[in-house]
């Protein structure tokens, strides 16, 4: 791999880490509610999720989408349903509890939210086709995908830690509750330009 595809890889990685989708969204939420360390459980269940999908799409699941494009938009929805009904739970957790505590996501629900996630589809997709240098044998393309998210893993830190700060002005019980409430909607927001300007 040469040092300008490296780059470009690192700079793609990071950009679409950073930009506000489902992951970001709950990792701002998660932040708040829980710290950063209690956070990290999630970002590492990200980075195996996206793993395990550049494992999948390696191994012939991109062609299946080329090929029968009914298979992504219907994984679109089915994700988009799933995202509406986590965005329920988070308003429905805070709304029943003195609290206002969020429910905690770990690192196999985080894992394995990847796989109904459209945004991280699209960016795994688009990473693999435009940067993974698959003739240039095994460990090359392996060391793509390993760059890949070692570079995605700060962006999405900092959703985290962004959440941490905000977490002193959320004791508050009733701010806790409308900053979930303010979080869920921008959850299923996140998900419109996927749906409906792709």
């Amino acid at each position: 791999m040469t040092f300008q595809l490296a780059l470009a890889l690192s700079i793609f990685s990071f950009v679409t880490s950073v930009t506000p989708g489902p992951n970001n969204t709950f990792l701002l939420t998660s932040g708040a509610n829980f710290g950063i360390r209690r956070s990290l459980p999630y970002i590492n269940g990200i980075m195996a999720g996206l793993g395990l999908m550049m494992i999948a799409i390696g191994a012939g699941l991109g062609l299946v989408f080329a090929t029968l494009p009914m298979v992504y938009a219907t994984l679109k929805w089915i994700g988009f349903a799933y995202i509406v009904w986590l965005a329920i739970a988070i308003v429905r957790s805070t709304s029943k509890s003195d609290s206002g505590e969020a429910a905690y996501t770990g690192f196999v629900k985080s894992t394995i939210f990847q796989f109904v996630n459209p945004k991280a589809w699209i960016v795994v997709a688009s990473f693999m086709a435009t940067y993974v240098p698959v003739n240039q044998g095994f460990w090359v393309s392996a060391a793509a995908c390993l760059l890949f998210l070692v570079t995605t893993y700060p962006g999405a830190f900092l959703w985290a830690v962004f959440g941490q700060l905000l977490k002193n002005w959320l004791s508050n019980p009733n701010q806790r509750r409308i900053f979930n409430i303010v979080a869920a909607a921008l959850l299923v927001a996140s998900m419109l330009p996927v749906l409906f300007f792709e």
